[in-house]
């Protein structure tokens, strides 16, 4: 009994993954609203671009800074 259990675990487990067979990967939904338009936005459009400005913004402030001391 616990032979079968423990295959049909494994059998359920294998078979999970964040990736589709395409590539795609979701996104985190930690992402503010603006970012969330510009998902569903059109390429060119105003949402899209304050989408990728803010994004910008985010990655500028997490990045490191040269700090002397």
């Amino acid at each position: 009994m616990t032979k079968w259990l423990v295959l049909t675990c494994l059998t359920l487990v294998a078979g999970c993954a964040t990736k589709t067979e395409t590539g795609y990967e979701p996104r985190k939904l930690a992402d503010s609203m603006t970012v969330q338009r510009g998902y569903y936005a059109t390429p060119f459009s105003p949402e899209s671009r304050a989408a990728s400005k803010e994004r910008e913004i985010e990655f500028q402030n997490r990045r490191p800074t040269e700090w002397r001391p």
